[in-house]
C-alpha cells in the first residue's frame, strides 16, 4: 500500500515539475515575442535617416540665418519707434 502512494505522491510531483516547466516556457516566449515587438516599434516611429539628416540641416540653416539677423539688426537704443494711432472701431471710407 505505501508504494501506491510513494508512487501518486511521486507521479504528482513529477507532473507538478512538467506542468511548470511547460508554463515557464510558453510565458518565456510570450514575453520574448513583446519584447521584440517593442523594439520594432521603436524603429518604426524613428523618422528615416535622410528625414533627420535634413532637419538637422534645417535647423543648423535657420541658426545660421537667425545670428545674421541678429547681428544685422541695429541695438534697440538706436532705433526710433513709430506709434500708431488708435483703433476706435469705425472705418474711414
Amino acid at each position: 500500500m505505501w508504494v501506491w502512494i510513494a508512487i501518486g505522491v511521486g507521479s504528482f510531483l513529477g507532473l507538478s515539475l512538467l506542468m511548470g516547466l511547460a508554463l515557464a516556457g510558453i510565458l518565456g516566449t510570450i514575453g520574448r515575442q513583446i519584447s521584440e515587438l517593442q523594439q520594432t516599434e521603436d524603429w518604426t516611429t524613428l523618422p528615416p535617416t535622410r528625414a533627420r539628416k535634413e532637419v538637422k540641416e534645417e535647423e543648423e540653416e535657420e541658426e545660421q540665418l537667425q545670428e545674421q539677423a541678429k547681428s544685422a539688426a541695429p541695438s534697440a537704443s538706436s532705433q526710433s519707434y513709430q506709434t500708431l494711432p488708435r483703433a476706435t472701431g469705425r472705418h474711414r471710407p
